[in-house]
């Protein structure tokens, strides 16, 4: 389209354009295409922008190990005054959470 309106926007061509009462048609068609241009780099940059973050994989592998960290140091910690329930009330929540996935898969086998 650049290329298009660098080569209508030569002396000649906006002669004829004008002849055939196109003016206004040509630069509805600049300022269009100047719209587009606006909303395609702005598409580029939200882009660029999405490349730059972490993938949802790689932030589920980061939270797993974190979780799995807490979870061995309750383990460890259950013995002690005090996190009992803290490890009991977790323990459920985890037991619960895995029970939710296998219902899950078993009622959608994929």
């Amino acid at each position: 389209m650049k290329k298009l309106i660098e080569e209508l926007e030569t002396p000649d061509n906006l002669q004829k354009i004008s002849q055939l009462s196109l003016d206004a048609d040509f630069a509805d068609m600049k300022t269009k295409h100047e719209a587009f241009e606006t909303i395609f780099a702005d598409q580029a940059g939200a882009n660029a922008d999405l490349r730059q973050m972490t993938s949802a994989t790689a932030i589920r592998k980061i939270l797993e190990k974190n979780l799995k960290t807490y979870f061995n140091l309750l383990t460890v910690m259950k013995e002690v005054a005090g996190w009992e329930l803290l490890y009991s009330d977790t323990n459920e929540l985890v037991k619960a959470a895995k029970n939710s996935e296998i219902k899950r898969k078993d009622e959608n086998p994929s």
